[in-house]
């Protein structure tokens, strides 16, 4: 296994933490396998009853939320709307927000590059006024699908399974799992 990337206690964190794919499905590196330390940043975006998700090409119609690697040089903030941009075609003009913050690392296996992330990734939940209608389809400037939908349709939504922990961190308040919008 070759190591690469920032990650601090990166030794550690190879042999300790399971590598999930977008799916959730466990996959286990290979001798061979690369593993990068990688950083995030993401969007939940909400909108009245609804929230922003896309259908990346890459991801085989698993939906995700707005987001990305975060570039050299970039701050987190510079890459949460460079992100939003590139994944939605829309400007990053938030009403309020962050409203709240999640952050955590996951091992990550991306399939496109076949190659295992020590992913530490940041989620920013924001309100946005959303000009489209829930379900209109568009098309990004990188040609992915990108939707608002019901917030009710959410969970069935199967969104990628790292999102879905931070969205569930993010709108849900204590036991009772209310929205925090609500």
């Amino acid at each position: 296994m070759s190591v690469v990337g920032w990650f601090p206690k990166m030794e550690e964190y190879k042999t300790q933490i399971p590598f999930y794919d977008r799916c959730g499905v466990l996959v286990t590196p290979q001798a061979h396998s690369v593993i990068k330390s990688r950083r995030g940043a993401w969007t939940l975006a909400k909108a009245q009853d609804s929230v922003l998700v896309l259908w990346p090409e890459i991801a085989n119609g698993v939906p995700d939320l707005p987001g990305g690697g975060i570039d050299e040089g970039e701050t987190i903030e510079q890459a949460v709307a460079r992100e939003w941009y590139e994944e939605t075609g829309l400007d990053f003009t938030p009403e309020a927000g962050p409203l709240a913050t999640h952050h955590h690392v996951r091992g990550f296996y991306a399939e496109d590059v076949d190659e295992f992330w020590v992913y530490d990734q940041t989620f920013f939940l924001y309100t946005f006024t959303r000009k489209q209608e829930i379900g209109a389809r568009w098309i990004n400037p990188e040609g992915d699908e990108v939707a608002w939908i019901a917030f009710e349709d959410i969970a069935m939504a199967n969104i990628n399974r790292a999102h879905w922990l931070a969205v569930e961190a993010l709108i849900y308040s204590g036991s009772a799992r209310i929205p925090v919008w609500s």
